[in-house]
């Protein structure tokens, strides 16, 4: 008698699991993490000043005032960037029955505004000035764009110490401010990590696993500073590390549409949407934070 294998028996049910794995990076920590503003105009401006130096201050009885120089305050801008995520599902597509979710359409959607957070978070860190026009679309000043004067160096392949860090910290703290996040990439998280004073490293007691990964760095010119490593503050083509820190008080996204679901215009047998939202990143003063270039 001949004998039946499964290898040719059409019979068998399929063997799918009911779920969908997506090993993508989702990084947010900014646009979770920071406070929010309401834009008015695709233009975003606010004022930023300085008090006088302090010093001696005393005066004898009964004489007039004195008028010293007084500062006016200064306006600082960003520009709001139309950040879109569009996806088309046919309406086929749609009525079939699928493995992982009911409906393609919503699950298109979901993952869409995954993917404009991260497109807005890449934007928060990376990216440059642009006005736009009718031809050209505007866009935001990313945080790295924002430190062009005392507060950001190039090390030109210098190995981050931990003396080195702290002159960042303070560098800050002589301004006026204090950081309390760092943003860096993994390569210089783990460098941080490897710091022996000043760190702390949360567990539980019962927990016996050893843990390596520094969460909080404190110091004399800054403390629970909190460490995140980021995948956007250097990415691929960059040369060398970098690594920014930030008084996050003084950092805000400020919207002018927050994102929306919408459902485009039907023109065939599918149906279309798209997730959008209109931002811009609100640097209340430009010495709250340090950017540092080329680490090693």
């Amino acid at each position: 008698m001949a004998t039946n294998y499964t290898y040719d028996d059409n019979a068998r049910r399929e063997d799918l699991l009911d779920i969908i794995t997506n090993l993508d990076y989702k990084e947010n920590q900014l646009v979770s993490g920071l406070g929010t503003a309401q834009a008015n105009d695709i233009l975003h401006q606010w004022l930023k000043d300085t008090l006088k130096t302090p010093g001696v201050n005393t005066f004898v009885e009964g004489v007039d005032a004195s008028y010293p120089n007084r500062t006016d305050p200064t306006r600082l801008t960003n520009w709001c960037q139309i950040v879109r995520i569009g996806f088309d599902v046919s309406d086929t597509e749609r009525t079939v029955n699928h493995a992982g979710f009911n409906d393609r359409y919503a699950y298109e959607s979901e993952k869409a505004m995954k993917e404009w957070k991260q497109d807005l978070e890449f934007a928060l860190v990376r990216a440059s000035l642009v006005c736009g026009s009718g031809s050209a679309a505007r866009q935001l000043k990313g945080i790295k764009n924002w430190f062009t004067g005392r507060n950001i160096t190039s090390q030109s392949g210098v190995s981050l110490t931990e003396n080195m860090l702290n002159d960042y910290l303070q560098a800050v703290w002589d301004d006026g401010s204090e950081v309390n996040a760092i943003y860096a990439p993994i390569y210089l998280k783990r460098k941080i990590s490897g710091f022996t004073s000043g760190t702390t490293k949360f567990t539980e007691a019962i927990d016996r696993r050893l843990v390596a990964a520094v969460d909080v760095y404190e110091s004399d010119a800054a403390k629970m500073v909190k460490l995140f490593k980021h995948r956007y503050v250097t990415i691929s083509g960059d040369t060398n590390h970098d690594l920014i820190g930030i008084d996050e008080a003084k950092f805000k996204i400020a919207y002018l549409r927050k994102p929306i679901l919408r459902e485009l215009a039907k023109t065939g047998d599918s149906t279309k949407g798209e997730i959008v939202g209109e931002a811009t990143l609100e640097c209340l003063h430009d010495d709250a934070g340090f950017l540092t270039q080329a680490l090693l």
